[in-house]
C-alpha cells in the first residue's frame, strides 16, 4: 500500500514539475518556439518522460488550464451559496478567475496570442476546456435563476455563452494592461453592472 502510494505521489510530483517548467519556458519564449528537450532539461526529467505524461505541447497547455479551471471549481460553490446580489456573485466569480491566473500573467499573454492567431471554436483543445469551463458556470447561473436574481426567459446555454465573451474580453484587457490592473479592475465592474441590467429578473 506504502509502496503504492509512493508512486503514485512521485507520478504526481513528476507531472506537476514538468508542468511548472512548460509553463515558464512558454511564457519566455512561446509555445511554438519552445521544445519539448527544453522543457525536460529543465524538469530534469527524460523527453520520454514528458510523452507518457503528455502527447504534445498542446496537451501540456490543455492540463495546465484545466487545473487551474478545477481550482476555479472548488470556490464556486462558496459563491452559489453566498447570499450577495446577481452584480457582486459575477463580480467576485471574475476577480477568482484573475486571482488565480495572477502569478501566470506571462503565459497567459502567451496563451491568448496562440489561441487568437490559430485556434478556432472547432479546434479539440478549445473543445475539451469547453467541458471543464462550462459546467461551474451552468450551475451558477441556474443557482441564480432559482433565486430570482436572473431572468428566466434567457436560455442557460445562450447566458454561458454570453457571459464566457465577456470574460475574454475582460481577459485580453487584463493580458495587455498587466499589474496593477485598475483599468481592467473599473472596467469589470462597469461591464458586470451593465450586463446585469438586462439580466435581472423583471419584477411582476
Amino acid at each position: 500500500m506504502n509502496t503504492i502510494s509512493r508512486r503514485i505521489r512521485k507520478k504526481t510530483q513528476t507531472r506537476e514539475r514538468i508542468l511548472t517548467e512548460a509553463i515558464r519556458i512558454f511564457s519566455q519564449r512561446g509555445i511554438e518556439q519552445a521544445t519539448v528537450d527544453e522543457i525536460a532539461a529543465a524538469a530534469d526529467v527524460g523527453k520520454g518522460t514528458i510523452y507518457n505524461y503528455f502527447e504534445t505541447k498542446e496537451d501540456i497547455v490543455v492540463a495546465f488550464l484545466l487545473d487551474l479551471e478545477h481550482q476555479l471549481q472548488e470556490q464556486v460553490g462558496r459563491l452559489i451559496t453566498r447570499r450577495g446580489s446577481l452584480e457582486s456573485t459575477l463580480v467576485s466569480f471574475l476577480r477568482l478567475h484573475f486571482k488565480l491566473k495572477e502569478p501566470h500573467h506571462a503565459f497567459v499573454r502567451v496563451f491568448l496570442a496562440q489561441m487568437f492567431s490559430r485556434a478556432t471554436a472547432s479546434s479539440a483543445w478549445i473543445q475539451q476546456l469547453q467541458t471543464v469551463i462550462d459546467p461551474p458556470l451552468q450551475q451558477l447561473f441556474s443557482s441564480l435563476q432559482e433565486r430570482g436574481l436572473v431572468r428566466r426567459d434567457v436560455a442557460l446555454p445562450d447566458l454561458v455563452q454570453i457571459f464566457k465573451m465577456i470574460h475574454l474580453g475582460l481577459t485580453a484587457t487584463w493580458a495587455m494592461e498587466g499589474p496593477p490592473w485598475r483599468e481592467t479592475g473599473r472596467l469589470l465592474k462597469e461591464e458586470i453592472r451593465l450586463f446585469c441590467k438586462g439580466l435581472e429578473a423583471r419584477k411582476p
